[in-house]
């Protein structure tokens, strides 16, 4: 990261090893190592103050960084706020590699990840790891609320490995973000439970009302004719954790005229993508959570499989509805199983499988380009404003292609452990640019070509 230009995530990762060092060993044990790392943090901090002494300006056509950002990457895009129930399964894992891609694009730009869901505090670590192998270390990562749930929702998609990782509480770090942002500027994106979204509401009232620009939604809505407004769709998984706050976002966005867009679960079964895809991308990508994606995708299925064969009244089925039986299993993933095939059968209806994706098809709402080119959402206008249904996909032809080409995407340049570069169309600008390179930072690229040429040939 030092020496491809980035000082401020050797910097943040540095810090963080200092931090699980002194959590795993007594003082005194391992000393030299932790003097290594200190005498590391020392060389980052001097680079970056001679970085910033050296650009006192920000750069020609681009906006200027964040303080959350460490002053050293440059963000753009629309300001959004993600809240996930990450570990649930793998579909919030898809939203948030979805996320870095459009983030690396310069179309959004994460404020905050919040993790909601008990037990969020670990489900707040696991998306802390997410985002950091994601090349996303500046983006901070809040610990939410219960998510109405009082039983712990086990993460049963990755194994918990995160526990020495502290971060801070999103009650107290999304007040701080929007204090900073501009008027009507923050998008939030609800990929889980309302509970966090309400409690926002209730505790800072003014700050919603004068920095929400929109509201996304991953659940589900109907309007009322009778009431003349949208209504939640109570059924939704992640409406019916807390009931209550779903219909006090609902209501309270339409009170104060800040649009929502909701999509429904049956819009996702109009865009399948199929495991195979899965399989190729950890395959290709040589990225270590694609190819966690991919197992956990496959133990979540199995595991699933194993459920609907036990009988109803069978405790091992969890909290699995009886509906969901054999018939439904095949219906659901699109798969054809031989009652009589030998015991390496799952091998076969694994690849054909489908899945959905929720949270990825959310996310891509926040950018209107793609609503409108792939969506084409049912819109009711409450109070004067304009708020968004998305039942079904209208245009549904290559949007499996582009969230794949995404995925491929945003693990290839995190791969690459730094933002890939844009090119602006001012040719003065670049002309500028490329006259204030010098020699040394040149040589600097062409030998960080060479050595990550050598890793993806490996």
């Amino acid at each position: 990261l030092s020496c491809v230009g980035e000082p401020q995530k050797a910097l943040d990762t540095f810090r963080r090893a200092e931090e699980i060092h002194k959590s795993n060993f007594k003082p005194g044990q391992k000393d030299f190592q932790l003097e290594s790392c200190q005498q590391k943090i020392e060389k980052a901090s001097e680079d970056i103050r001679k970085e910033l002494s050296e650009h006192n300006e920000p750069s020609v056509g681009m906006k200027e960084s964040s303080p959350r950002n460490g002053g050293m990457i440059q963000s753009g895009g629309q300001p959004v706020i993600v809240f996930t129930d990450v570990g649930k399964d793998v579909d919030d894992v898809f939203a948030l590699v979805v996320l870095a891609c459009l983030r690396r694009m310069f179309i959004l730009d994460p404020l905050a990840v919040i993790a909601t869901l008990s037990p969020q505090d670990e489900r707040a670590r696991l998306a802390r790891v997410i985002l950091d192998s994601l090349g996303l270390h500046d983006v901070p990562v809040g610990i939410g609320t219960d998510g109405g749930s009082k039983d712990l929702v086990e993460l049963h998609c990755f194994d918990n490995e995160h526990n020495l990782l502290n971060l801070p509480h999103g009650s107290m770090l999304i007040p701080r973000l929007l204090k900073d942002a501009e008027p009507k500027s923050v998008t939030l994106l609800c990929l889980a439970n309302l509970k966090d979204v309400s409690e926002l509401m209730v505790k800072h009232p003014e700050l919603f009302s004068e920095k929400i620009k929109n509201v996304v939604i991953m659940g589900g809505a109907s309007y009322s004719e009778a009431t003349e407004r949208l209504e939640p769709d109570e059924t939704a998984y992640n409406n019916n954790c807390d009931p209550a706050a779903a219909r006090m976002v609902y209501l309270e966005c339409q009170k104060l005229k800040i649009p929502t867009t909701t999509i429904s679960r049956s819009a996702a079964y109009d865009c399948p993508f199929a495991i195979g895809k899965l399989n190729n991308l950890h395959l290709k990508c040589n990225h270590l959570l694609a190819s966690e994606i991919y197992q956990a995708n496959t133990k979540a299925i199995l595991t699933l499989w194993n459920k609907v064969n036990l009988p109803a009244w069978n405790r091992g089925r969890g909290r699995l509805p009886p509906r969901c039986d054999r018939d439904w299993f095949c219906k659901f993933f699109r798969v054809t199983i031989d009652d009589e095939a030998g015991p390496n059968a799952a091998d076969g209806w694994l690849r054909s499988a489908n899945i959905y994706l929720y949270d990825a098809l959310a996310t891509l709402n926040c950018v209107e380009a793609y609503q409108e080119l792939y969506f084409g959402p049912k819109g009711h206008v409450v109070n004067g404003t304009l708020h968004k249904l998305i039942e079904r996909i209208a245009f549904k032809d290559g949007l499996a292609a582009e969230i794949d080409g995404m995925l491929h995407e945003a693990f290839r340049l995190a791969m690459e452990g730094a933002f890939a570069k844009i090119k602006v169309e001012n040719s003065d600008v670049n002309s500028f640019d490329n006259a204030q390179k010098s020699e040394k930072e040149r040589e600097i690229e062409r030998v960080a070509k060479i050595s990550m040429n050598m890793v993806i040939e490996e």
